[in-house]
């Protein structure tokens, strides 16, 4: 019998797949724009095996998970594929390979560079990551950027020709689903739902597989309700066929995870391990075997199957600790999801009067993060070009149509010293002002009424000059020079540990893991406590910035992350006792995995002779990575074949079950 996934694979290209095909055989930049589900990744894989040439394809997706999933996907094709993931490098030099965007920002050998789900370019958190790599690629690295829920793909075309690559920008565009979605109503089928079977959700649940609309993937809000839903459904609606575990599944599952799957039921997020995720909840999701799977909002873009029916059962959910709300776009993704290619004549949204409708769901309009992309401005600097030349390129390099300052416009004019010596114009705005302690020679200043008229809202090089990286008279400092190296917060962190002399090195190595720890592994202690922290409030003292700083704290700051880096260091694992209950494998694995990509980004920048203490840091960091750098993809339980068989999840009888917890 032929398996789902082999059902679900495009063989043949439909007519807008084909016109993507040859824009890039032609070497045009091509933006796809195609719904979930309809094949744009089908597009990439002809165009490779196709083409010839010297120079690597990267394709670049925004996690971790579906990188893995991808390098075994194409591997299991007899592909050669290499997979960078900022803690795992893996056959860096195969024709193919496999990357989170962070960790492969600068390709020194991409003939062409893929970005998989480029909305993530509007990202308040990541999108100065995806601007920065695309206005930063060289005009011989062909671009093909692919996404479903982008209403303005046009704008990022116009983009691409500003950018001045030397290359056509072809733009495809389909609006058709492969399988078409059909709105159903469950809150009727839910009440000739015998009554032994309680519960909001469960019981709508189950009148949606009575009516044949499994298996079905329910979008739940937090952790916790993804696992209530999943455990109530496990118990309480009954299972004609029960699905048989190996024993390598059983012990990979654990016991609470092997229970639900014996029902056919699973929660899917992001505190599972690799291996349950990977390899158990989605092969047999992908396979047909699971009538029901309940992820958490948060976790909609980065699973890659899809089952016949989806149920959104909220529309908020947590971020990085932050309360978030599901956009119309969130929605698109989310529903998305609904319908098999190969499988399925249809697609189904199941709506409630708790549930959000299929119509509430629509493309979300891309315009750029308000943070500005610094690595590569700093990295221009850092070659020795004029600050007034590299930040005017830069600004017309950057996805907006609107004039962005970077805070020297009125001031570089200014020919005669400033008897302030001000080179930025939010400073000269802000001491013109100031209240408290004024500055006399202000008032007596040919300058002062020009300075009053100056915008006192902080741009980016007096953000730059503020935190250090460039001093009174805007030249790059040491402090700059290595921040060129960090995309985000992590890299202010770093340097503020290196700067207190009496900081072991070996204890920075361990501590710098709590910038991005977050605030999961803190427990009652203060998130912002350790020496790190304290350092970071000495070098930045309550200096906010937009999407790096927060009261002198990096943003991802978190305590608790050191102590788990370190059991790993003696102990070579770490045990999961004492930890809270919101606190999963998952959490760990992730954290560490931070912390590896961490000593990559840290072992893999320029040496700095005039600094032996950064020099020192790097070969403490590149020995660590050598310890970790052979780790390979962790080993997954294999699927038996009884296992790849699709069955039916329709319930033709519903009778009382045993609660089974």
């Amino acid at each position: 019998m032929i398996g789902l996934e082999a059902l679900q694979q495009l063989r043949l290209p439909d007519a807008w797949q084909a016109e993507a095909i040859r824009a890039l055989a032609t070497g045009d930049d091509v933006i796809v724009q195609a719904p979930t589900g309809a094949g744009k990744t089908f597009i990439f894989e002809q165009f490779f095996q196709q083409r010839r040439g010297p120079g690597q394809a990267v394709y670049t997706v925004p996690t971790r998970a579906l990188a893995n999933d991808k390098f075994a996907e194409w591997s299991r094709q007899g592909w050669r594929v290499g997979i960078t993931t900022g803690d795992l490098v893996y056959d860096a030099d195969a024709p193919l390979v496999v990357a989170t965007l962070e960790a492969q920002q600068s390709p020194a050998n991409a003939a062409l560079y893929v970005i998989d789900e480029y909305q993530w370019l509007g990202d308040p958190l990541r999108g100065n990551h995806y601007e920065g790599v695309i206005l930063s690629l060289p005009a011989l690295t062909q671009l093909l950027l692919l996404s479903g829920s982008v209403a303005n793909p046009s704008a990022v075309r116009d983009w691409l020709l500003r950018l001045g690559r030397g290359r056509g920008v072809t733009l495809v565009e389909q609006r058709e689903r492969p399988v078409p979605l059909d709105e159903v109503e469950i809150d009727s089928p839910a009440r000739r739902v015998p009554e032994s079977i309680t519960g909001y959700w469960t019981r709508r649940i189950a009148g949606a597989l009575r009516e044949d609309y499994g298996p079905i993937l329910v979008f739940a809000p937090h952790r916790r309700e993804a696992e209530k839903i999943a455990r109530d459904v496990a118990a309480r609606i009954p299972c004609p066929q029960p699905l048989r575990l190996t024993k390598d599944q059983e012990n990979a599952a654990g016991p609470d995870l092997a229970r639900l799957l014996g029902q056919r039921v699973a929660f899917h997020h992001s505190g599972l391990g690799y291996v349950q995720r990977a390899g158990l909840v989605e092969p047999l999701a992908k396979g047909g075997q699971l009538r029901v799977v309940v992820a958490t909002l948060g976790l909609s873009a980065g699973i890659n199957f899809s089952l016949r029916s989806v149920l959104v059962t909220a529309t908020h959910f947590t971020a990085g600790g932050l309360p978030r709300e599901v956009t119309p776009s969130d929605l698109l993704q989310m529903f998305g999801r609904a319908g098999r290619r190969g499988l399925d004549e249809q697609g189904f949204v199941l709506v409630g009067e708790r549930s959000p409708r299929l119509s509430q769901s629509r493309a979300g309009h891309l315009r750029r993060s308000a943070p500005l992309p610094w690595r590569p401005l700093l990295r221009e600097l850092a070659r020795g070009g004029p600050i007034e030349e590299t930040g005017a390129a830069f600004q017309k390099k950057l996805f907006t149509t609107e004039f962005i300052p970077l805070g020297i416009e009125s001031t570089q004019k200014i020919r005669e010293p400033l008897p302030c010596g001000l080179k930025t114009d939010a400073g000269r705005a802000r001491l013109v002002r100031r209240e408290k302690d004024p500055a006399p020679f202000c008032f007596t200043c040919a300058h002062r009424p020009e300075c009053l008229q100056l915008d006192p809202k902080p741009a980016l090089f007096w953000l730059w000059n503020r935190v250090g990286f460039l001093d009174k008279q805007l030249q790059l400092t040491r402090r700059g020079r290595v921040m060129a190296w960090f995309s985000g917060a992590e890299g202010l962190g770093i340097l503020a540990g290196l700067e207190d002399e009496k900081y072991p090195l070996s204890d920075l190595l361990e501590d710098m893991v709590n910038l991005v720890a977050g605030d999961r592994f803190c427990g009652n202690e203060p998130r912002w406590g350790g020496r790190l922290a304290f350092a970071c409030q000495k070098a930045y003292r309550r200096f906010t910035s937009d999407g790096f700083l927060v009261d002198g704290m990096p943003v991802n700051y978190g305590a608790g992350g050191a102590e788990i880096v370190r059991a790993l260091r003696t102990k070579k694992f770490v045990p999961m006792q004492g930890f809270e209950e919101h606190v999963h494998r998952g959490d760990i694995d992730r954290l560490l995995i931070e912390w590896k990509s961490l000593l990559r980004q840290v072992a893999g920048a320029d040496a700095d002779p005039s600094w032996p203490r950064w020099t020192q840091f790097q070969e403490l960091c590149r020995a660590e990575f050598a310890q970790h750098a052979r780790d390979s993809l962790p080993g997954l339980p294999i699927i038996p074949a009884e296992q790849q068989k699709p069955i039916s999840h329709r319930l033709t009888m519903l009778q009382p079950v045993r609660d089974a917890r």
